[in-house]
Formats: C-alpha cells, structure tokens, sequence
C-alpha cells in the first residue's frame, strides 16, 4: 500500500500509534458491521467497514498479520451481533449466569476463524486495484457458504441477510440465492476504497458506477417482481396461530406445564363462545407448546383435550416432546404433531437439525463408549431424518421447520416432493427482548424468498407471522405479546427453475471461478505495471 494515499497514510497513522490500536480498531470494525443486520439494518455502515477492512489487509505486512486483523473484526461482529445467545444462560437454573458471556466469547471467537481466514487468503494471494476488491467479496461470501454448512453449521449474519427489511432488495435471493446477493453487496459497498487508494480515475468511476448498477439492477428487478405479484390467498385453508407468551422461566416448571397447555386451549378459542375454534382449518401452536411426553401415545388425554377445539375438517398441529424406547435407551424427539377431531395423529415431524449442546452433545456415543454417558443424558436428543412434505387431509402439503431449522439456505423442502407452503414453528422465549428473535424471522424470511412459498410462523413468544411467498408480512403477533393471529394462508408460486441446493452449489462454483480469475486478473495488472 502506498504511503501517499489517503488510505496508506490512516494506516501508517495507525501503525504509529503505541499498544494494540489495530486489533482495537479491527474488533470497533466489526462492532459497526453487527449493526447492518436485523433489527437496526444500517446498511450505510457497510460503506465505512467494508473499505476498512481492505484497508486492513493491504497494509498488513504479512498474511499472519492479516489473518489477525481479520479475527478480530469477526470477534466484534459475532460477539456484538449474536450475544443474545447468552440470554438463554439466564432462563435456566442448570446452567450458571456467569457463564454467558465466556459462552458467548468462545463462540464468536471460533466463527472468527473464517474471517481471519478471509483476511489471509486475500492477502496470500492478493492483488491491487479492483481485483483485489472482487477477491475480497468473492473469498468472503464463499466463507459464509462453508460456515452454514461446517460442523453443525452457523448461517447467521450473511452480509446479503441485512436486506430482509427491503423487500425490493431481497427479492434478489430468489434469482441470486442469499450468498449472490451477498456477494453484489461486498463489491458494491467495497468501492469507496477505490477512491483511498490511488486508483485511477477511470477505475474509480467504473467500478463504482458498476457496484451501483449492480445493486440497483436487484432492486428494479425485486421492485418489478414484487408488483407482478400481488398476494393471494387460500380462502379455504383459515389459520389461527396461538402465541401464549409464557415466560421461559416458567415455560418447565413443572406444576406449572398443565397450566401452559390450559393457557393456550383458552386462547385458541378465545374469539368463539362455544369451546369450539370455528371457522378455523389449521389451528397452529408453536415448538413445544405440549410439554407432556405421552401427547403422542393412545387414549392421551391432553391430545383429547385439544382435539375437542376443532371443527369436523379442521386440524391441529403443535409442538411437543415424545420418546421412543429402544431397547434400554430413551430417545426423545423435538417433534411436531397434526391432530384430528377423532384425537387421532394424522401426521408427525422430528427436527432433524438439533441445536448442538442444546439439544443434543456433538460425540455423544463417542462420550457413552468411554464411560461419560452422565454428561450427555440431560441434553441428548435424538434427531429426525430431514426435510419432509407432510400430506394433510384437506390442506396444502406443507414442510415443516423447528426452531432455527428456518435459518438453513437450501434446507427448507424435499424438492422432490414440493409444497404449498412452509410451517415454522419455535420458541424464541429462550432469547428474551434481544436481537435474537428479530433475526430469526428476518433469515426465516428469505427462505419464503429463496423457495416461492409462503411461510407461516407460530412462535412461543413472538414474533408469529404469515409471510407471503416474496418475503412480505401480512400479519404479525409482535415480540412478548400474547394473543392469536388469524389468516388465510397466501397461495404459493410457481416453483424455481432450478431448486435452492441446486442454485446454492452453482453460485458456490461461480464464486470459486471468481476467485481464480481475480488472482489471475491482479497477477497480470502487477505484471503489467512493473
């Protein structure tokens, strides 16, 4: 980086001054970038921390040096944007409060690798100019691909997520899949740096007249789309969705679950002065709402109980823990029921995707083999096979999430057996009035986007919501409130040409030959240059 710029004599003054003022100026970095997501959304900030951070790495000496930079501002994103991940610490006597934040820090430190790997890679083999620019956004949103998938996978805070509020721009995920549009992002809020930098002039303009087409491309597009398709409704699939609001503290106390189960009969026919949920198909209640591990067995009384709300046609689908027993070993299951007028279960649903040492310990039998099974008995459950398409008797096939099951890209259907449309049901409560939730429904939203589908949304707490197939709220029961929402369920749209996973790997290979051709691009420009 030359020392003449704008942006090389920030880094020299940096560099100049005493103690550690780059992994503080890094972290502040990545603090700012926590707030382009969902509730705040400032976009704008993307425009100082996105040049920032290239700043970082062209003035980095080495590509270790770079790497650290780089892990610092993910330490400030992840630790800023997801520490209401420590809230839940605070809604359960097992686990001590004091340990949140050390839970919180380990976490965010460990997804600051793929930044600080970002930064090493971009500098490794890193160029000048533009090139290094499309580099930069390239190798970045292909580290947010490998992060929702490795291990158990972590989607949250894809830079193409902070649209979920601008519908016209998120319309983009559909034709782009969320990582293109978070690709198009990167490059167009990269280019201040162009004009730090000693770029020539006709780079410069270019590129930032390019970067601003780009975007505004999307947002025609999203803008034109979202005009030719008005919502439209199902007028025979009437939905009433029961968010009782229970605090989480409360939610498995156990002389109080009979109490929680009452609380939300009584709101499920609050509107009607017969017992019954008339005019009502789907009656919706969210991830767990049954807390009795017997709801699924034969002559449960609790399933009678709610089997007695419905209308002949009409269907119930809950939330609810079950076990099976096999052999000498329990499993239980974060499950999903539809319940008949006759208390029969017409269908049943186990999450597949469990939330690791939440819902399950990562090397459980490995733990068991050893002689540890103690540590894996009190959070240990089992987990279904996958995205289903369940079959209801007069309702659209529907595909079931559970909790953050709605955050996964490509993960929402079985594109082999599609949907009308898709049920997520949660429980949020665990995160209090933080960011959290907000960001759940905001990811949850673009898979209504990515798939074409309506996305109905039964949450404990809040935030419940009908999401019709273009990512717009139709209705919606905010965060801590208690209440019933009613609908019609929106129709869906024609399925994508080509399926979510399917477009996920070709955009996946796009950004790898993007990637190539940036180094090469900028090998040559310095070739060229000496």
């Amino acid at each position: 980086m030359s020392e003449a710029t704008l942006s090389g004599r920030f880094a020299r003054w940096l560099d100049a001054r005493p103690g550690p003022v780059w992994p503080a100026a890094a972290f502040i970095a990545g603090l700012l970038l926590s707030r382009v997501f969902s509730p705040e959304n400032w976009a704008p900030v993307l425009l100082i921390a996105v040049p920032f951070m290239i700043m970082a790495i062209d003035s980095a000496k080495t590509p270790k040096q770079a790497f650290g930079r780089g892990w610092w501002v993910g330490f400030g994103l992840y630790a800023a944007g997801i520490n209401w991940i420590g809230v839940s610490f605070t809604q359960q006597d097992a686990v001590p409060a004091w340990t949140a934040p050390i839970a919180v820090a380990a976490l965010a430190a460990g997804l600051a690798v793929y930044n600080g790997i970002v930064f090493w890679f971009v500098k490794r083999f890193g160029t000048k100019g533009a090139a290094r620019i499309i580099l930069f956004a390239a190798v970045w949103t292909l580290a947010e691909m490998v992060r929702a998938v490795a291990l158990t996978g972590f989607p949250w805070h894809s830079i193409g997520s902070l649209w979920s509020d601008w519908g016209f721009m998120a319309q983009g995920a559909w034709w782009l899949t969320l990582y293109g549009l978070s690709f198009i992002t990167l490059v167009a809020a990269a280019t201040p740096i162009l004009w730090l930098d000693g770029s020539k002039d006709t780079a410069r303009i270019g590129w930032t007249l390019a970067g601003l087409a780009a975007l505004a491309a999307v947002g025609v597009a999203g803008a034109l789309r979202l005009s030719a398709n008005p919502t439209a409704y199902d007028n025979e699939t009437t939905l009433r969705i029961v968010q009782a609001n229970i605090p989480q503290r409360e939610k498995w106390v156990s002389w109080l679950i009979d109490d929680h189960f009452d609380q939300h009969l009584q709101l499920s026919r609050a509107r009607d002065t017969d017992g019954v949920a008339r005019d009502v198909k789907l009656l919706i209640w969210p991830e767990a709402a049954v807390q009795r591990e017997s709801f699924d067995r034969q002559g449960s009384i609790l399933r009678w109980r709610l089997a007695q709300l419905l209308e002949p046609g009409a269907l119930a689908i809950t939330g609810g823990i079950r076990y099976d027993i096999d052999g000498e070993k329990v499993r239980y299951y974060n499950s999903l029921f539809a319940v008949a007028p006759d208390t029969s279960l017409y269908a049943r649903y186990d999450k597949a995707h469990l939330v690791p040492f939440g819902e399950y310990l990562p090397f459980n039998d490995f733990l068991e083999s050893i002689g540890l099974a103690s540590l894996t008995g009190a959070v240990s459950q089992d987990h279904g096979p996958g995205p289903a398409t369940l079959h209801l008797p007069g309702v659209p096939p529907v595909s079931p999430l559970i909790c953050y099951e709605a955050v996964f890209p490509g993960d929402a259907i079985d594109a082999s057996d599609r949907p009308e449309w898709l049920l997520n049901v949660t429980n949020d409560g665990w995160f209090g009035l933080t960011d959290g939730p907000y960001q759940h429904l905001a990811l949850a939203r673009f898979r209504a986007i990515e798939e074409g589908l309506p996305l109905v949304r039964a949450a404990s707490t809040g935030i419940s919501a009908v999401i019709d197939p273009l990512g717009r709220t139709v209705a919606k029961l905010g965060l801590n409130k208690r209440g019933v929402l009613d609908s019609s369920l929106p129709k869906p749209l024609a399925a994508p040409a080509i399926p979510t996973r399917q477009r996920l790997l070709l955009v996946a290979a796009l950004l790898a030959l993007v990637t190539g051709a940036a180094i090469y691009w900028g090998k040559i420009s310095i070739k060229n240059n000496e």
